[in-house]
């Protein structure tokens, strides 16, 4: 006999023209087995209407507050990547015991993040972000490899981001937030960080905060250089400059990737949550018989009639799918998504910690001890920032 299993009412959260569905959240639970989209809320009534007539959902309100109450949804994603309602969404999703699959980046202050922490952690909420790298096969797959030690000791761990316009503190909190997931997956929660910022290559000051392209917090400085220590002696290193993207001349189209240093390999994962092996912990440009070998697999790479998949375009809708799954498995068994809350917070701690640590001109333990974000803080009268 075939075990029941329950299928879970999804709900989805949009705003048209005010952060939208993020990365195809709306889509995410589409052709999940176990999942059925019921219902969709959005400010706007033309974005609300195109959404729904995609999604074939009849059920569909302005007010998210009201289709949390009367849909009683098992799941809501929370999609508008403005985190200007960030908060009260989560909190009242997490009131009507609805679990949640979230945009990044997740909170614009630790402040922000603590509420939504604590909104979950009360009503017994899974919480999964979505971090469409962390679910890509070839990456799930080398992640495990490395917690089997198979390439030795990790040892450092560089981000480099994609360094476009939105270089620096944007890219921060927007684009870090992918990468500072996967060095908490590789070496456990952040135990510290040490930032410096610059802005036109001079000091970032307090004077210098500014707001992003979009809604998403306080940001500042258009080049920032942070070192995270984890446990072990393991090292993340994060570069972000702003306008230091290639142009359409060069034969490469993009830098975004980490870089993995390992005791017996290199490793780098590029887009689309590709993978790349090096036998030696740096390239060693002498010994000409060392080369990057890719990871393949045949089920991820090929489709069943062994054509190449086109990943790049199929990338983020097939990892909202995968971690839509997983969430459903989490909540079955009772355990943290793969990128879940925890792993929220402690973005949030590094992102919040490099500015407390650029404005202190020291190392700053994680968690830290002062939930206001240094750029909201002002100046002590006696010159000194009491931002630490």
């Amino acid at each position: 006999m075939l075990r029941f299993r329950k299928k879970y009412r999804v709900a989805v959260i949009g705003s048209t023209g005010k952060g939208n569905y993020g990365h195809g959240l709306d889509t995410a639970f589409q052709h999940v087995e176990r999942a059925e989209i019921v219902a969709i809320a959005d400010d706007s009534d033309s974005g609300r209407q195109k959404v729904a007539a995609r999604l074939q959902v009849n059920n569909t309100y302005s007010d998210y507050r009201q289709m949390l109450t009367k849909e009683h949804p098992d799941i809501v994603c929370i999609g508008p990547s403005w985190l200007t309602e960030r908060v009260s969404m989560v909190q009242h999703a997490a009131e009507n015991g609805v679990h949640i699959y979230c945009e990044k980046p997740f909170a614009p202050t630790l402040k922000h993040a603590d509420q939504m922490y604590t909104a979950c952690n009360n009503a017994g909420i899974k919480l999964a972000m979505a971090h469409q790298w962390a679910a890509m096969p070839p990456i799930r797959a080398t992640l495990r490899a490395l917690k089997e030690n198979k390439y030795g000791r990790i040892q450092r761990l560089y981000i480099r981001p994609k360094d476009d316009a939105r270089g620096g503190g944007e890219e921060l909190l927007l684009h870090g937030t992918h990468l500072f997931d996967l060095l908490i997956a590789l070496a456990g929660d952040p135990q510290w960080v040490f930032g410096h910022l610059l802005i036109n290559d001079q000091d970032v000051t307090k004077s210098d905060g500014t707001e992003a392209t979009h809604p998403i917090g306080p940001i500042a400085g258009n080049s920032i250089t942070a070192v995270i220590g984890f446990d072990k002696g393991i090292r993340g290193f994060f570069d972000s400059t702003s306008h230091l993207s290639v142009d359409k001349d060069r034969t490469f189209d993009h830098l975004f990737g980490l870089t993995i240093e390992c005791e017996n390999k290199r490793i780098q994962f590029r887009s689309p949550g590709d993978v790349y092996f090096y036998d030696a912990p740096t390239v060693l440009a002498d010994i000409e018989h060392l080369t990057w070998n890719k990871l393949w697999m045949d089920d991820w790479h090929f489709t069943p009639e062994h054509l190449p998949r086109p990943l790049k375009k199929q990338w983020l809708h097939i990892g909202n799918k995968i971690l839509a799954n997983d969430l459903i498995d989490a909540i079955e068994a009772n355990r943290s998504p793969i990128s879940g809350i925890e792993h929220a917070m402690n973005i949030t701690e590094i992102v919040q910690g490099v500015y407390a640590s650029h404005f202190s001109h020291e190392r700053v333990d994680l968690p830290l001890h002062n939930r206001s974000h240094p750029l909201e803080i002002q100046p002590s009268t006696d010159g000194v920032d009491d931002g630490t």
